[in-house]
């Protein structure tokens, strides 16, 4: 830390966060500066990764069966 420099305070994500940083994280888009701005719980992205991937995994099968009828 430089003189002079005020300290970046680092909050707790909220879910709405969480989702964000996650689906981000799917199609690669997310900013470094995002990484140092809120802190994420371990648990808050592995929970949100897997409701992602499920629900993702969901509408691909439910899109391959109304294509396929």
């Amino acid at each position: 830390m430089l003189v002079g420099e005020t300290p970046k305070v680092v909050k707790k994500a909220s879910l709405f966060q969480a989702i964000k940083m996650v689906l981000s994280a799917f199609i690669g888009i997310r900013k470094q500066g995002q990484q140092q701005e809120i802190k994420v719980t371990p648990l808050q992205v592995v929970i949100t990764g897997i409701i992602a991937a499920a629900l993702f995994v969901f509408t691909v099968i439910t899109v391959v069966r109304l294509v396929l009828r």
